[in-house]
């Protein structure tokens, strides 16, 4: 993760994806969130909310994001063995 934020702080993305994909799709999501916040916060505007969100909707995003950290941690092994 550590390598992938600095390629990304270097502005090379695309080596920070090789790195750590979900790492790195996380950092960005967090930095576009907290830039939300930010304008939100200073322009006084009304939040965003998920309302009424359905048992069966829920229960996909949590399957899907079970299978992202699975999938990412799948590819950090095999890209580690491919290197060694």
């Amino acid at each position: 993760m550590t390598r992938g934020l600095r390629c990304l702080l270097h502005g090379n993305v695309e080596a920070a994806f090789l790195f750590n994909p979900l790492g790195i799709a996380l950092f960005l999501g967090i930095t576009i969130y907290l830039l939300y916040c930010v304008i939100v916060v200073a322009a006084e505007l009304p939040r965003l909310r998920w309302k009424n969100l359905s048992q069966s909707n829920a229960l996909g995003i949590r399957i899907g994001v079970v299978m992202l950290i699975v999938l990412n941690w799948i590819y950090l092994i095999v890209r580690e063995q491919a290197h060694s």
